[in-house]
């Protein structure tokens, strides 16, 4: 059973957070002006409410050349794809979870069976369970390993109101696979799919051989 207030729970608990996380996920890379124009925030509140979510992982920064006079922009995304840079926390985070393999073997009886056992699979495994501990979820895996069952959502209370959260965490679980570079992705998360439990599909593309 994952703890009730797992790590990155408190930075995913924050509306404010959620609803710069989705615009960034939906419209892409932004400033902090456009941003706090678009939810009505402080620019200096929204860069603190980014700032938690650059900690996290969950959005990066850059700074955009510029000819001419002026200081540069600071641009914000939410992350797509993978990130090998140095330096690069989400790569830290798929890091920490190959150390905690074993974590992932407890919550998954077996390998999926659609897929080929490999190291990528293996990293991608551990590098979701690993988020899904953080994030304060219990997660278990269907037989045919190509649904993934989210027990216990600690954000249920705040979902009844702003269904976008699941929406946000679609997006975090994708972008998760997406950075570990393996067989399996992401393809629809079906929020309450049963009672206090969500099911996130999955696909892999690198099939067992029959």
């Amino acid at each position: 059973m994952c703890p009730a207030r797992a790590p990155s729970y408190r930075t995913l608990a924050s509306l404010r957070r959620i609803t710069l996380l989705d615009l960034l996920q939906r419209q892409g890379a932004m400033t902090v002006e456009q941003l706090a124009e678009a939810t009505g925030l402080h620019p200096n509140t929204a860069r603190e409410h980014l700032h938690r979510l650059i900690d996290a992982g969950f959005v990066t920064s850059e700074t955009e050349p510029r000819d001419g006079k002026g200081r540069p922009r600071i641009v914000y995304a939410a992350p797509r794809g993978a990130d090998h840079r140095a330096g690069s926390i989400r790569e830290a985070k798929v890091a920490a979870a190959l150390r905690h393999g074993e974590q992932v073997r407890r919550m998954l009886s077996a390998e999926p069976a659609p897929c080929r056992p490999s190291p990528s699979l293996s990293r991608q495994l551990d590098a979701l369970d690993d988020h899904l501990d953080d994030v304060g979820f219990d997660g278990s895996v269907s037989e045919d390993g190509l649904h993934v069952h989210l027990h216990g959502c600690p954000f249920a209370d705040l979902v009844t109101e702003h269904p976008e959260v699941c929406r946000v965490h679609f997006g975090l679980l994708r972008g998760i696979l997406e950075q570990a570079d393996g067989p399996l992705s992401a393809e629809e998360l079906h929020p309450f799919s049963s009672p206090n439990t969500c099911t996130l599909d999955l696909h892999c593309s690198d099939t067992a051989a029959d």
